[in-house]
């Protein structure tokens, strides 16, 4: 799939997720909860990580094709 969210970034959850972790701290007023983003982002780009060897072993150039046109979590990141 590559289309839809999977045009802007190839791991389109994560990303979701992080906004909402963001957006519950603002909405709450409890800007400390902040100082969790980082863990988060760390924890989340060793699951990409581990999720792309699998999808690079299943989809072979095509998925490289796809990875190097998309990026993986951030979406105006490269």
């Amino acid at each position: 799939m590559t289309r839809g969210p999977y045009a802007w970034v190839r791991h389109p959850i994560y990303t979701a997720m992080l906004g909402k972790v963001v957006a519950c701290n603002f909405a709450f007023g409890h800007w400390l909860g902040l100082l969790l983003v980082p863990i988060y982002v760390t924890g989340t780009m060793i699951r990409i990580r581990s999720e792309e060897k699998l999808l690079r072993a299943a989809f072979g150039p095509e998925y490289e094709a796809y990875a190097r046109r998309v990026p993986a979590f951030i979406p105006w990141r490269r």
